[in-house]
């Protein structure tokens, strides 16, 4: 597996903010580490960083991303990369 960093997203969903969140005003960064599979789908996603309550409505956004795949020498390849999802506290 080759570990670079993801640039060329070709859609990245918005995360649902969670109610809970908005009621304890909740905002901050979420950082969202995936793993990219050779035709761009992210087959797994975990949080790495931010507030707890946020966390799950990252991971799942995350899941619903695509990437345009990385090749090496003309052959596509699994990878690993980070999602930063901005959360504005309501």
């Amino acid at each position: 597996m080759v570990s670079t960093r993801l640039s060329q997203t070709i859609s990245l969903p918005k995360p649902a903010y969670p109610q809970i969140v908005k009621a304890a005003h909740a905002g901050g960064t979420v950082i969202v580490q995936v793993v990219v599979d050779e035709d761009g789908k992210v087959i797994s996603a975990h949080a790495v960083s931010g507030h707890p309550l946020l966390q799950p409505a990252a991971v799942a956004a995350a899941h619903g991303a695509r990437f345009s795949p990385y090749k090496l020498s003309g052959v596509p390849v699994k990878v690993t990369g980070i999602i930063n999802y901005n959360f504005e506290a309501q």
